[in-house]
């Protein structure tokens, strides 16, 4: 075969696999859509599987829907009890972890006018009631945690300032970056308290510390160290890194889940946090 008839061999094929490859997709898409979700099969999924398969087929079926309006849609056209509870918990637990509460009587209005089980309603409702504390203008839980000097400090040794808290993790780039953004705050806003939190093992509580020497944070603010496993996490409710909190300076929060120093709305709430100490002030 010569080299411009091998080439032009070569040209005919990726576009006959392009096609190819397009057509699969379409396919499997059709396929996707067309699929039944209110079907036993589901049930004999495990509870990963039956959250992915949902999102997927609803992702495509109904793309307008956020995770909640994918929840609604289950409880109106799913009659497995299973598969309601599995992903109706599993979207409650979302929403709730991103300090969304705005939907909570909407939800439990459907789950009645659905008619499902006891159960899932009860165990919504004790999820719910764990995210009650963490509400704007409500006093945060204590706390006690080492700090990379060795000192012990309560939420109580905060007051008195506004307080902004990033929760972070050491592997993670982005909550790196936030904590040199941290520093530069530091030295803005002299009014306003900025302070670190690290969730690890106990066993990485050397290498955070080797961190904060070798990144220049040592001995500049306070930084806190919460083992993984710690009444810390569970208490202001930390499922995703990282975590920003902002207080008043009487230990309330003002914004249980804020953004973080890289985000561009960041300022708006930093303004949040000058404006409590005007008011403080006056």
């Amino acid at each position: 075969m010569g080299k411009k008839l091998l080439i032009q061999f070569m040209i005919v094929w990726g576009v006959c696999v392009s096609a190819y490859a397009r057509e699969q997709q379409a396919s499997d898409t059709s396929t996707v859509v067309k699929m039944n979700l209110d079907t036993p099969d589901l049930e004999s999924l495990r509870e990963p599987e039956i959250i992915r398969l949902v999102n997927r087929v609803l992702a495509l079926k109904e793309p307008k829907l956020d995770v909640m309006g994918r929840a609604t849609w289950v409880l109106y056209n799913i009659r497995s009890e299973r598969v309601r509870e599995c992903y109706v918990m599993w979207a409650l637990a979302e929403k709730l972890d991103r300090g969304d509460n705005t939907f909570i009587e909407h939800i439990f209005t459907d789950m009645d006018l659905c008619s499902v089980s006891e159960k899932l309603t009860n165990r919504a409702r004790e999820l719910v009631a764990l995210y009650e504390p963490l509400q704007p203008g409500k006093d945060a839980p204590d706390f006690e945690l080492e700090s990379s000097d060795g000192k012990t400090i309560r939420l109580h040794d905060l007051q008195g300032k506004p307080l902004y808290i990033e929760v972070w993790k050491l592997d993670s780039a982005n909550c790196r970056k936030d904590l040199a953004r941290l520093e530069e705050l530091k030295s803005e806003h002299k009014n306003v308290q900025f302070v670190t939190v690290v969730v690890e093992p106990l066993g990485k509580k050397e290498a955070w510390k080797q961190f904060l020497r070798d990144n220049g944070h040592e001995g500049k603010g306070i930084h806190l160290f919460a083992d993984e496993n710690a009444a810390f996490r569970e208490a202001y409710r930390i499922k995703s890194i990282p975590r920003c909190i902002l207080f008043d300076a009487k230990g309330k929060f003002l914004i249980p889940w804020s953004v973080s120093p890289g985000n561009e709305y960041f300022p708006y709430f930093l303004s949040m946090l000058k404006q409590q100490q005007g008011n403080k002030m006056k």
